[in-house]
């Protein structure tokens, strides 16, 4: 008879970040046990490898389509630096995919060798938490530059985006170190091959929970108090020109996609974590509903890594005009074709800008101060 496996042992198509070992404590019965560790997502040998296919296919010509365009851009404005970071972000995040794609598609068999299974590991940590960390400054920048425009002015210069994003980095390289420890290659519960897999320790698993609620439920309360700050200004001062509207409306997209994405992986994570700690007992029926879960919600995050590219296509007219010109320049044999676009674009929003200033004037308004140079309305175009 074949030894029974651990409730948190991961099922054949488990999700990437789930654990192996054994463990003691969980009090439930044999036939309970067993039934966890037969459970299986249903067709997630060919669903989930699809998914993170599609998403690594997107996600490469989406973000490398980001990087390009704003790296060809003339003067950048203070959030093309951070959507520059965010784009090679998920750009790392995509790039493993099809590891984890030829696991799933294998039952959770790991076939690429110690060393990848540690460093895409890595990389899934680092870029996630380089994500939370870049929306978070980009929502301060946003807050900052409404709620304090003239005192926060020197510090919304290029050289100090350039530098709290290289700060980001350093931080997210820094949490991304306990995953390239603590993976390895670990023996199946069916002795069919190794599995990429996580230390059962207690130690590494209240590490992990640390880490998860610094590098997730930290940056997106502070992004979240910082727009909820802004929304409470906004709707105070002057009514917004279209422009302001559209940027602010992106920003919102890009931390809601962000926040939809991660916050279920998060959120299940730290049950698993609290479980295998013995601070949340579960039963083995919600245990193995709970690895289930987390399998959905790996699929949800990793698709993540396509979402912004595609956020920008759909509400950002300067981008969608820039990608049409590049397209058509690489069609028709002219790569420069996309620098002539920027430099289009970038006149058409000058343009646009001193037309809403004429307009401001012109226009009859009660008589209130005169509106600072760092005011709500300029100072909300991206």
């Amino acid at each position: 008879m074949p030894p029974t496996a651990p409730p948190w042992s991961p099922s054949p198509t488990s999700a990437p970040w789930e654990y192996s070992g054994s463990g003691s404590g969980w009090g439930v019965l044999d036939e309970e046990l067993a039934l966890c560790a037969a459970g299986e997502l249903p067709h997630a040998r060919a669903v989930v490898p699809a998914l993170y296919l599609t998403a690594c296919a997107l996600g490469l010509l989406g973000n490398g389509l980001v990087l390009r365009l704003l790296a060809r851009r003339g003067p950048r404005r203070l959030a093309d630096t951070f959507e520059w970071h965010l784009a090679a972000a998920d750009l790392g995040l995509v790039l493993t995919l099809p590891l984890w794609a030829a696991a799933a598609a294998g039952g959770g068999r790991w076939p690429f060798g110690r060393a990848l299974c540690k460093l895409s590991s890595f990389a899934v940590a680092s870029s996630r938490c380089a994500g939370a960390l870049l929306l978070a400054g980009l929502a301060a920048d946003r807050y900052v530059a409404v709620v304090r425009p003239v005192g926060a002015r020197p510090l919304r210069s290029p050289r100090c985006a350039r530098s709290l994003c290289r700060g980001v980095w350093a931080a997210a390289l820094l949490v991304g170190l306990p995953a390239l420890v603590s993976r390895d290659l670990q023996p199946r519960p069916d002795g069919a091959g190794s599995q990429c897999g996580e230390r059962p320790s207690d130690a590494w698993q209240a590490l992990g929970l640390g880490l998860l609620l610094l590098t997730c439920a930290l940056p997106l309360g502070a992004s979240l108090f910082c727009y909820c700050r802004l929304a409470r200004r906004l709707r105070r001062a002057p009514r917004l020109g279209r422009l302001p509207a559209a940027s602010l409306r992106i920003i919102c997209a890009v931390e809601g996609a962000f926040v939809g994405s991660w916050l279920p992986f998060g959120a299940l994570r730290a049950a698993l974590h609290l479980a295998h700690l013995q601070t949340l007992p579960l039963t083995c029926p919600l245990l193995r509903a709970l690895r289930w879960g987390l399998a959905l919600a790996t699929c949800l995050a990793f698709g993540h890594g396509c979402a912004n590219p595609l956020i920008y296509l759909l509400l950002d007219r300067s981008f969608r005009a820039r990608a049409w010109r590049l397209a058509r320049g690489l069609s028709s044999g002219d790569p420069s074709a996309d620098g002539r676009g920027a430099a289009d674009s970038g006149g058409q929003a000058r343009t646009e800008s001193r037309h809403l200033a004429r307009a401001r004037v012109a226009a009859p308004a009660p008589r209130r101060p005169r509106e600072a140079a760092g005011s709500p309305a300029r100072l909300l175009c991206w």
